[in-house]
């Protein structure tokens, strides 16, 4: 076992500086009475892996009339594990250990922050004070950019762990953490980190904790050959890679992934041509999507409006919809579908496909185009979910060369086909790289683009487009991929963008703090490079930002 002797008086918050509590016993004859003050150290430990850590908490006492402590017992308690961090109820704890100083093992994998209370009694009149503190557990990647880059044609996971004013790279972190390569065969196409994984909060609280269906942080993997979801922290493989496309694995098919993407409400998965949908209950088991007429769609773009889904299929030049779960029924509904399939109990059946229809644009007036007659001269590159808490969808198209874009607005208010917008673009933004990005923090109609070495904001209303960053250290860069650190907050993380940047010799992170216009911050750290030249990172695929 390793000993850690922590002790960090000079680092302690002003929050921790208050005046403990202490039981009044009933002494009323008016004397000075003996006030303490107790400070417990901030305690903080990154999760151990393979051995167990032992932390020592030393706090800091002062007294108001006595300067030696003789007279002091300590005991020290600790949370039970069911109870809330920071607890002020002593029924919440357990004693732990008698002494001013605490020792405290923390054991491999032990995630969760340890809760503590210091009951200081005065032998003399019994006088006792409170105070809590805690061991904090810093999670192995939490906050962090995964980066996901290729080698060779194969994939390697780096990291980029802390902020900007201090953090590790991590260039394979398989490697580093495990011992192990990068666990996927075939090319790497992409890789998501998520908070929240599982569905809608308020739908999963009211789920018995029995049923195990529960909201956890995940990051997935995706190759041309193979996908699969891992626990951020420890690296596990949460899902069997060839379990993941059911119907291709039950037919003794290779995996052949064309496409991918994950937000709110579900993943897509195009396999081989076919196009399949996972719902968002956790479990991740993809079925088919559907038309009204029950035929197979292969579309491979879509994004969510509110509760709805929109996808395009370029075989009939139109946009459909479906939804997502919703509540609480939906959710049990697709965990004694799925659960049996996952728990290996039962062989996947395309139980629950996604019903792909026709968007009505007679839902409200004012629709702004009709989605069921796209000009077959457009393709559609993608599609984003931003603005106004994620209500609204922008499905971003041009045509096969030129310098216009059009963008469709789907909102989850009436009506639907809210916005129809066209913006020129500048002379050096090639449409068929692009990449494009939204964010809940923006109620306007902001989209953000990334190409070459420049990152643009498109203001759809004004038709505007204006530069906000270029990495000038190299002027052949290519910024291959952008995304907010969490595009579903509305928030700071909503603001904070990252770009995955490939020059001629490596690749690295920048991350651009955005104000509440979509302009570039101002203030110190607002453009951080994130590099390590003795831990270069490789060429870059994708990036995904990690915090829990």
């Amino acid at each position: 076992m390793r000993k850690y002797i922590i002790y960090i008086a000079s680092f302690i918050g002003a929050a921790l500086l208050q005046t403990g509590c202490y039981d009044d016993k009933g002494d009323y004859d008016y004397h000075d009475v003996n006030m303490m003050e107790i400070v417990i150290p901030e305690t903080k430990l990154r999760m151990p892996k393979e051995e167990a850590v032992e932390v020592s908490i030393m706090p800091q006492i002062s007294q108001t009339l006595e300067q030696n402590e003789e007279n002091l017992v300590f005991q020290w308690k600790r949370l039970n594990p069911n109870a809330t961090l920071g607890s002020d109820r002593l029924s919440d704890y357990t004693d732990y250990s008698v002494g001013k100083e605490c020792k405290i093992t923390v054991e491999p994998n032990e995630s969760d922050n340890i809760g503590l209370m210091l009951v200081v009694s005065d032998e003399r009149d019994g006088t006792m004070w409170y105070q809590k503190g805690q061991v904090t557990i810093i999670k192995p990647f939490n906050p962090c950019w995964f980066v996901l880059q290729e080698k060779e044609n194969k994939g390697v996971l780096g990291a980029i762990e802390g902020t900007s004013e201090g953090y590790y790279v991590y260039p394979d972190v398989f490697l580093s953490e495990t011992g192990n390569t990068f666990p996927l065969d075939g090319k790497p196409l992409a890789v998501t980190a998520r908070r929240e994984y599982g569905g809608d909060r308020s739908a999963i609280s009211m789920i018995p904790p029995f049923f195990g269906l529960k909201i956890v942080p995940i990051l997935t993997l995706v190759t041309d050959k193979d996908a699969a979801l891992f626990t951020p922290s420890t690296l596990e493989m949460m899902y069997q890679s060839d379990k993941i496309l059911f119907e291709s694995v039950q037919q003794g098919k290779a995996i052949k992934i064309d496409a991918y993407k994950m937000d709110k409400n579900g993943e897509l998965f195009v396999n081989d041509g076919k196009s399949y949908f996972a719902y968002m209950d956790g479990l991740c088991i993809p079925y088919t999507i559907q038309n009204e007429s029950g035929d197979y769609l292969s579309v491979s773009t879509y994004g969510s409006y509110g509760k709805g889904l929109v996808f395009f299929d370029s075989s009939t030049h139109s946009f459909l919809n479906g939804w997502a779960l919703s509540g609480f029924s939906d959710y049990m509904n697709s965990y004694y579908i799925s659960k049996p399939i996952r728990s290996g109990s039962s062989k996947w059946e395309d139980k629950r496909p996604i019903q792909a229809s026709a968007i009505d644009f007679n839902d409200g007036d004012g629709s702004a185009f009709n989605p069921n007659n796209i000009d077959p001269s457009l393709q559609v590159r993608t599609i984003v979910t931003g603005g106004s808490g994620g209500n609204n969808a922008y499905a971003i198209a041009s045509t096969q060369s030129g310098k216009d874009l059009t963008v469709f607005k789907f909102s989850s208010s009436s009506p639907t086909c809210a916005g129809l917008y066209t913006v020129s673009l500048p002379s050096d933004i090639n449409v068929e790289t692009a990449k494009f990005a939204a964010s809940y923090a923006y109620t306007a109609d902001l989209l953000f683009v990334a190409s070459a070495n420049k990152l643009y904001r498109i203001d759809l209303n004004r038709s505007q487009v204006t530069e906000l960053y270029q990495y000038e250290a190299d002027p052949s860069a290519q910024i291959t991929c952008l995304k907010f650190k969490d595009a579903e907050n509305e928030e700071e993380l909503g603001m904070s963008l990252g770009l995955g940047i490939n020059t001629a010799d490596k690749g690295l992170v920048v991350e651009l703090q955005l104000t509440v216009a979509g302009d570039v911050s101002r203030g110190e750290n607002s453009i951080c490079v994130y590099e390590d030249p003795n831990q270069p990172i490789g060429k870059i695929v994708d990036i995904s930002y990690n915090y829990e």
